[in-house]
């Protein structure tokens, strides 16, 4: 599979952020990049294609393809579009206050999370004249990168998180019914990766979507490919691996740290989904036992 390389689209080093237009861009093989991207579809059709499947793509689309994530384009139709290339570790850390829009982490998170339950249903897409506006701004982002002029890199930073933050609010205005359906059970996954510690209700996690509990169990599994419970313990035992990488905490310790009151459910628990047991992860972590 092709590897798209930093060095080779990243043309002036200093530039944590570059623009591609394709205005006429044909099929092309799944491919993968060093690089995040942006991809912005300015007009005709085509299928996008993932290792999950292959999704419809028109004018106004809007997706985020994580770095080393595998994509291509196939029965491409007039198709034109614009991609930014940027580079996440060397761009400032996303705000809190960025981090809690609902489009910025339906955008950036949750949709490539999820692509492969919601069919790519839950991806962005903009209406002509907000399509007009996002586009201006990338030319102008493009223009700024290719300038060079002294103080370039705070310019094209500053206009990249404009767009970032266009994008954001666009999806909060222009979701499509499984984008708000993203966006409910958003909030939900945001409630129980934040108070996986205690005790977390269904009932209290569909008021939180604006759901009935049957029309959210359905939503969360249609989102996330699994039930709301399944989707705790797995955080859980997350968070319970992270803390046993500490050679100073216990078994019980971590457990309980994790959200887990009783030991041997957790041992069971830990077994069937890692492979082995706590101490047994922890040593091989360690590189005492050889796997």
């Amino acid at each position: 599979m092709l590897r798209l390389r930093v060095a080779d689209f990243f043309l002036v080093p200093e530039l944590p952020v570059t623009v591609l237009a394709m205005p006429d861009q044909g099929a092309m093989a799944v491919h993968r990049h060093e690089f995040a991207e942006l991809t912005i579809i300015t007009g005709g059709t085509a299928a996008h294609v993932t290792a999950q499947g292959r999704y419809p793509i028109a004018a106004g689309d809007v997706f985020f393809v994580p770095p080393e994530q595998p994509h291509g384009f196939a029965e491409a139709r007039g198709l034109s579009l614009v991609n930014v290339l940027f580079l996440p570790k060397r761009l400032p850390e996303p705000t809190d206050e960025l981090r809690r829009m609902p489009g910025w982490l339906a955008l950036f998170e949750s949709e490539p999370k999820y692509r492969d339950a919601q069919g790519f249903a839950g991806h962005l897409r903009l209406p002509p004249e907000e399509l007009e506006r996002v586009t201006t701004l990338v030319r102008e982002l493009e223009a700024e990168a290719k300038r060079y002029a002294p103080g370039a890199v705070a310019l094209v930073e500053a206009l990249f998180a404009q767009l970032v933050v266009r994008l954001a609010r666009g999806y909060g205005a222009h979701a499509s019914p499984a984008g708000r359906r993203l966006l409910a059970v958003q909030k939900t996954i945001r409630h129980i990766e934040e108070k996986h510690v205690e005790a977390v209700e269904l009932g209290v996690l569909a008021k939180k979507a604006g759901m009935s509990l049957s029309t959210f169990k359905r939503a969360f599994k249609a989102v996330t490919g699994t039930s709301p419970i399944d989707y705790l313990l797995q955080v859980r035992l997350a968070r319970a691996c992270h803390r046993l990488r500490d050679a100073d905490t216990t078994v019980t310790e971590a457990a309980l740290a994790a959200g887990f009151s009783d030991g041997n459910y957790f041992a069971r628990q830990f077994r069937a989904r890692m492979g082995c047991t706590p101490r047994e992860w922890r040593d091989r972590q360690a590189g005492r036992v050889k796997t």
